[in-house]
Parts: structure tokens; sequence; C-alpha cells
């Protein structure tokens, strides 16, 4: 698998991490939220807890966060090891990936063929 390849899988598999977590977080507010309109919505805050930090949350959360770092790292690693990029651009992948990852992952998806900083 090349460099590409790998950046790319670790991506999308973020994306679709955050999909899921996003929508296992509103339907657990949700649950909870839409009762309370009824006259007899009942309000235990315990339960309340457990349903937002439930284990789908909770293992979502979990993927979401690793793939994403992983795919920071591949990035940071993959332009900072490369000879054809300026250390002034360097610096700005590099703060990017750190500061806004979704949308500078994007950005390096679309440039990185065409500007050879991965095989």
């Amino acid at each position: 698998m090349n460099r590409y390849t790998s950046f790319l899988m670790f991506f999308i598999l973020s994306f679709v991490a955050s999909i899921v977590f996003f929508y296992f977080y509103l339907h657990a507010i949700f649950s909870f939220a839409l009762p309370f309109h009824e006259p007899h919505g009942s309000g235990d805050p315990l339960g309340i807890f457990f349903g937002i930090f439930s284990p789908q949350v909770l293992l979502s959360l979990l993927a979401m966060a690793v793939f994403s770092l992983v795919y920071r790292i591949l990035g940071i690693v993959y332009v900072a090891r490369n000879k054809k990029v300026s250390d002034g651009e360097k610096a700005l992948w590099i703060v990017g990936f750190l500061l806004m990852g979704f949308v500078t992952a994007i950005v390096f998806l679309v440039m990185a063929k065409g500007r050879g900083y991965v095989d």
C-alpha cells in the first residue's frame, strides 16, 4: 500500500467514524429531549448521562479520534520528509494539519499526487 492510499484510507475511516458518532450522539440526545415535551416525561439524570455516554457513542468517538490522529500524523510525516517542499511550506502544512485537520486533509488529497508529496 503506497502512502497516498494509506492516507486516503485513514481519512475515509475517520470521516465514516465521524458520521457514525454524530448519528449515535444525536440519537441519544433526541431520545431524551423529545419525551420532555410530553406531560409525563421523566427526567432521570443518571439515565440521561448513561444514554449520552453509551458504548456506541464512546466507541465511535474513540474510532474517530484514533483515525483522525493517524491521518494527521501521516500527513505531517509525508510533508516533513519530502525534499521538494520548501521549509516555509512545510511549516504551513504542519500548522494546517494541527489546527484544521479535516480541511487540510482535503486540500492535501487534492494536491498530493500533482505536487509529488506522496508516492
